[in-house]
């Protein structure tokens, strides 16, 4: 029952991580001549941060589905 509540994870997570996250779409999913295969796994990896951080915000369980998870947080969905 320690740690972090879950308005203050969401707040951290609206302010440091999106910006940080948009960042990194802007450098690494830029397509190059035929190599889009690559961004894909960016984007499931930049996906999955923020499905760890609705858990995280939530406390849900792991198995929760990432649509609810982004209602329950009120987060777009990546």
């Amino acid at each position: 029952m320690k740690g972090v509540y879950a308005k203050y994870m969401r707040r951290f997570y609206i302010m440091i991580v999106i910006p940080h996250m948009l960042y990194a779409a802007d450098i690494f999913l830029t397509l190059q001549s035929g190599q889009a295969n690559g961004s894909k796994g960016h984007i499931k990896r930049l996906g999955r941060v923020q499905w760890q951080a609705a858990l995280h915000a939530t406390g849900a369980l792991r198995t929760t589905p990432m649509d609810s998870l982004d209602a329950h947080t009120d987060l777009l969905p990546f």
